[in-house]
């Protein structure tokens, strides 16, 4: 039992999207992208770009085509989880400027998920949104750390397009939204079974991640149909603040969102070739009530953990 040291925090999908990247000025949408070219603050503050990394190309395949990075999860050590749709594949990368590292796969998942988008895990498995365009169905495809594949379940009638997803560590359940404009967010346990629905502000929701340290979600509201806004969302998903997204930023509209500590990245693009944007969330609120332990697990019962934490 790892020994836990007890730290109270105060308060503080679009209709359709790109099967690939094309090369040239447009993002994942297949919209014009502009350029990032705005000096930075002196200052960080909440919501502002800190920084930006493309990926190797190699060493991680196929070149050409450019990668179609949607979705990003945090691996809980400092690393990221990417899907590629166009390469029909995940891997893992640190998330080093200008270029991430490669640190495993690519794991090749065209046999079981046609559409990989978003992406989170728990630690033990790799939970992959998948969305079949030529038949509209939309299911949750489950890997091991080794990219093998273990099974899968329907999100229907729920959501057709998983375009997010993330697991939150207090309630062991995962959070998927309702990529084809339905404002929610669906939550299910590991084996499938539907628990409840959340209804959400954004016109136009794409990633999703919890933000353990915070107790807390972002979601990114997206464009062209959305409004380019990060979103800041309690643990009954009630917005609490928000900031301007990469687009307004300079870059291309976003995908998937993972945060490490005080840093969200969001995956987006330049000039075509798949690019994360980073943004400063250190002044960022918590959930009033979150615990916060020592090794990065957290609940307001701490009983609760006491039987679930190695």
């Amino acid at each position: 039992m790892r020994a836990l040291a007890l730290l109270t925090l105060s308060v503080g999908v679009l209709a359709g999207f790109a099967a690939a990247w094309a090369a040239g000025p447009i993002d994942n949408h297949g919209n014009p992208t502009r350029m990032a070219g705005a000096q930075l603050p002196a200052t960080e503050q909440l919501g502002q770009v800190v920084g930006s990394f493309t990926f190797p190309d190699p060493p991680i395949p196929p070149t050409p085509p450019y990668h179609s990075v949607i979705g990003l999860a945090h691996d809980g050590d400092g690393h990221l989880y990417c899907t590629d749709n166009t390469g029909f594949q995940f891997f893992l990368v640190t998330p080093h400027e200008p270029t991430a590292q490669l640190i495993d796969g690519p794991f090749d998942v065209a046999a079981h998920s046609a559409s990989p988008i978003g992406i989170t895990t728990d630690g033990s498995h790799v939970y992959i949104g998948d969305v079949s365009t030529s038949t509209g169905s939309g299911d949750i495809d489950v890997y091991d750390l080794d990219g093998q594949y273990l099974r899968s379940f329907s999100v229907l009638p729920y959501t057709g397009f998983p375009e997010g997803i993330t697991f939150n560590r207090i309630t062991g359940h995962l959070y998927v939204v309702d990529g084809q404009g339905g404002l929610e967010v669906h939550e299910f346990a590991l084996d499938g079974t539907f628990i409840q629905t959340f209804s959400i502000v954004p016109t136009s929701p794409d990633g999703l991640t919890f933000d353990h340290e915070r107790c807390s979600y972002w979601l990114y509201d997206g464009g062209p149909s959305g409004t380019d806004t990060v979103r800041h969302l309690d643990l009954n998903f009630v917005e609490m603040e928000t900031f301007p997204g990469p687009f307004t930023a300079g870059f291309g509209y976003g995908e998937g969102v993972a945060v490490i500590g005080d840093r969200l990245y969001i995956a987006s693009s330049a000039s075509g070739v798949a690019t994360v944007v980073i943004f400063d969330v250190a002044d960022a609120m918590s959930t009033a009530g979150c615990n916060i332990f020592e090794d990065g697990f957290e609940s307001g019962d701490v009983s609760a953990w006491s039987a679930m934490v190695p």
